[in-house]
C-alpha cells in the first residue's frame, strides 16, 4: 500500500518553490530600489549643471560637517572576520560596494553542500519546522557556490563567506526593506498558509533598527549610516552576523 505522503511532498515542492521566487523578489526590489537611488542621483546633478535647484527627500547637510566612511574593508579586518565567522578567511575584496570575505579553497562549497543537506533532511522529518525560506535559503547557497566554481559569481572559483555593505543614506535604505518586507510577507503567508508573520525579521538593541531579510541579509540603521551584512553558508549565521554588526558599529 502506497503510503498517503504525497500531499506533503508535494506542499514541500511548492515552499520551495515559492520561496525561490520570493528570495528573488526581494533581492529584486533591493536591487531596484539602489538603481532608483542612483538615476535620482544623477538627473539631480545635471539639473544643478543647468542651474535647476531640484526639490530632495533628503535632509540638508550644509549646515554638519558631512558623514564620512571609512571603506568596508577597513571597518572589518579579515582576522575579525575569521574570528566572528569561526572560519578561516584567507583574502578579503574591495569593491565598489563593500568588501567580500573569502575562505581557503572549497571551504564555501563544502559548507554549502553540508547546509543544504542538513535542511532537506529536516524537511523531510514528519513534524518539522523548517519552511519555504529555510529551503530556498539553503538552495540559493548551494547555488551559490556552483556559480562560483562556474566563474559567474564570487571570485577565484570561490563564493564569499561573508559580505559587508556600508554607505549613506540610510534611512530611504530602510524604508525600501521596510516596503519589500510587507510585500513579500503577505505572499509568503499566503502559500504556507499563515497570518501575520513576517519574512524579514526586527532585531532589538542594534542601532537604531536593524531587519534580517532573506537574501539581503541583515540590515542596521544608525544615524545616516546603513550597514548590510549578507553571510555565506556558514553555520548560526543569525547569530554572527549580529556580532559583525556590533563590530562594525563600534567603528562608525
Amino acid at each position: 500500500m502506497a503510503p498517503p505522503a504525497k500531499a506533503g511532498s508535494g506542499l514541500k515542492v511548492l515552499l520551495v518553490l515559492v520561496g525561490v521566487l520570493a528570495l528573488a523578489g526581494v533581492a529584486a526590489v533591493g536591487g531596484l530600489w539602489y538603481l532608483g537611488h542612483r538615476v535620482k542621483e544623477a538627473v539631480v546633478e545635471k539639473a544643478k549643471a543647468y542651474g535647476v535647484d531640484l526639490p530632495t527627500d533628503s535632509p540638508s547637510r550644509s549646515s554638519a560637517a558631512p558623514v564620512r566612511l571609512r571603506k568596508a574593508c577597513d571597518l572589518l579586518s579579515n582576522q575579525e572576520a575569521a574570528s566572528l565567522l569561526a572560519q578561516p578567511i584567507e583574502r578579503s575584496e574591495q569593491t565598489s560596494d563593500g568588501c567580500s570575505y573569502y575562505g581557503p579553497a572549497g571551504l564555501s562549497a563544502k559548507l554549502a553542500q553540508e547546509q543544504a543537506s542538513s535542511t532537506f533532511k529536516n524537511a523531510q522529518t514528519p513534524g518539522s519546522n523548517v519552511g519555504g525560506m529555510d529551503v530556498a535559503n539553503a538552495v540559493d547557497q548551494l547555488a551559490g557556490s556552483m556559480g562560483a566554481a562556474q566563474g559567474t559569481t564570487g571570485s577565484g572559483g570561490e563564493a564569499p563567506l561573508l559580505m559587508l555593505m556600508v554607505g549613506l543614506d540610510g534611512k530611504s535604505q530602510m524604508a525600501a526593506l521596510s516596503a519589500s518586507n510587507a510585500l513579500f510577507s503577505g505572499i509568503f503567508n499566503a502559500a504556507e498558509g499563515k497570518k501575520g508573520g513576517s519574512v524579514g525579521a526586527e532585531i532589538t538593541g542594534l542601532g537604531d533598527r536593524a531587519l534580517r531579510m532573506p537574501k539581503l541579509g541583515l540590515n542596521v540603521l544608525k544615524g545616516e549610516v546603513f550597514i548590510r551584512i549578507i553571510p555565506g553558508p556558514v553555520p548560526d549565521a543569525d547569530t554572527k552576523t549580529v556580532s559583525v554588526a556590533r563590530a562594525v558599529l563600534a567603528k562608525l
